[in-house]
């Protein structure tokens, strides 16, 4: 387990920190920046995460391994996987944010009305289109304009 003081990292490399407190399977962290977060235990860890480059070849700096884009893996929602939460996850994504993403969508050619989409189909747009993972959508689902901030760095990338 992780005792305060202790540096600690995330599992995917984007954030570390020093423990503050540990209460049950929560550890709150403060970042260097001063931003205080907190993490299931077991999505942290005592070691630096090895970073590496697309030739498998060890990073020699922080500088270089902050170059790398982050690739999501490929995760696409089907039909079959629609569940209540799913509607509900996507009635609280602001509506400036889903004509923004409509608005992008339509643009494509061939790609058709958004409005006309199943859920699936609007979620994985939606997460193709911002870059936020549908369990990010979930976790902040509860707190609309922290994930409207969330997607707004998507929107603006791709309106570019």
């Amino acid at each position: 387990m992780f005792s305060p003081g202790q540096k600690v990292w995330h599992r995917n490399g984007q954030r570390s920190g020093r423990v503050l407190e540990v209460d049950g399977n929560r550890v709150y962290i403060a970042q260097d920046n001063g931003a205080e977060l907190d993490f299931p235990a077991s999505e942290l860890t005592a070691t630096p995460p090895v970073t590496t480059d697309t030739a498998g070849d060890k990073l020699r700096s922080r500088v270089a391994a902050k170059s790398m884009t982050y690739e999501p893996p490929n995760r696409t929602l089907t039909a079959a996987d629609m569940t209540p939460d799913h509607a509900r996850v996507l009635a609280a994504i602001p509506q400036r944010t889903l004509r923004a993403v409509a608005a992008l969508f339509e643009r494509k050619p061939g790609a058709g009305r958004f409005s006309a989409l199943a859920v699936a189909d609007k979620l994985n747009v939606v997460t193709e289109i911002t870059a936020v993972p549908y369990r990010t959508m979930r976790e902040y689902s509860d707190r609309p304009g922290e994930l409207g901030l969330l997607m707004g760095k998507g929107l603006a990338d791709k309106s570019s």
